[in-house]
């Protein structure tokens, strides 16, 4: 297993000028800078979880495109956390019709068309279909999926085509994470990304610290001194 962001990185943040995040991209920002932070993407939900939310648009989405950090030196990146739709592989990308360059690809059950047993099927087509497009594939040990995914299929699709699996810190802490799953993704994935799936911006700082913890008692990662 490599951990493809084991630095100053993190790239699943969500805000409140596109999503359900309570901060907006500024203060995501400058908070980011306080802590050290080189790189990070802003991760908001597709417009399907939106949709299914009752989300309403606060911001523009094109507004990003004119955004410039004027307060620190953090690199700061435009994704989405796309949206499996469906048994097809269908993917919600876009927000506000808008898409991005950088795409954590999640299933959501409030989102996902059909019944959860179709969940491998529809990962497997996905893969297929958007490799080139998806940069990470969000929470896949995620407990509502757990007993119907077949995570070392999802596992080795994502090997054949170099996608990382996501270690999704906040999932783990706030007890949503699928702790069988998770060891496997662990094992046996060839590349993970740990992230904080921040929602607020304790999570920014307290998450992916948690991770790490995890990781080092879990004989999975030697902290730099």
């Amino acid at each position: 297993m490599r951990i493809v962001n084991p630095g100053r990185e993190d790239f699943h943040i969500h805000s409140s000028n596109f999503s359900d995040g309570l901060n907006s991209i500024d203060e995501i920002v400058q908070y980011a800078g306080k802590l050290g932070l080189a790189k990070i993407a802003i991760t908001d939900h597709s417009q399907a979880t939106l949709d299914s939310d009752g989300i309403g648009k606060k911001t523009f989405r094109s507004i990003i495109y004119r955004w410039k950090n004027v307060f620190n030196k953090v690199e700061v990146i435009f994704g989405v956390e796309a949206d499996l739709l469906n048994r097809d592989g269908d993917v919600c990308f876009d927000i506000q019709g808008v898409e991005s360059d950088f795409v954590v690809l999640s299933a959501h059950d409030r989102v996902f068309q059909n019944k959860p047993k179709r969940i491998t099927e529809a990962y497997l087509n996905a893969i297929k279909r958007y490799h080139k497009k998806i940069d990470c594939i969000g929470h896949p040990d995620f407990k509502y999926f757990a007993k119907d995914v077949d995570i070392s299929q999802v596992i080795g699709a994502a090997n054949d085509y170099g996608i990382p699996m996501e270690f999704n810190t906040g999932n783990l802490l706030r007890g949503k994470s699928d702790l069988r799953l998770l060891k496997k993704i662990l094992a046996r994935a060839n590349k993970v990304m740990v992230n904080s799936d921040t929602h607020v911006l304790a999570d920014l700082k307290y998450n992916r610290a948690a991770g790490f913890e995890y990781l080092e008692k879990q004989g999975l990662y030697v902290p730099e001194h």
